[in-house]
């Protein structure tokens, strides 16, 4: 599948905010490894930082405004987006 093809179904037919939709956790990733250097030590550890990033989102969600929701959210994806590079495998980052 090509990205626009991509940016088309995650946008909904539309081709602009599917590129945006993309375009916002790549960013979030991109600031996460830089802050990050090291998302975690091994699968289980992985499992926590996501469950903690999940649970500011829930947080978010019952007491804090839309724009901070989707901060929230941001992380989320961000942290599971490392998880599916496996950048929690210790192995491959000796």
């Amino acid at each position: 599948m090509n990205y626009w093809t991509a940016a088309k179904m995650i946008g909904g037919g539309n081709v602009h905010r599917g590129m945006m939709t993309i375009r916002a956790p790549a960013l979030g990733w991109k600031m996460a490894r830089k802050k990050h250097h090291v998302f975690a030590e091994g699968k289980y550890h992985a499992l926590g930082v996501i469950g903690e990033e999940f649970r500011e989102l829930e947080h978010a969600v019952l007491h804090e405004s839309d724009e901070r929701q989707k901060d929230e959210a941001l992380d989320v994806i961000a942290t599971c987006i490392r998880f599916l590079c496996d950048e929690h495998r210790q192995e491959e980052r000796a």
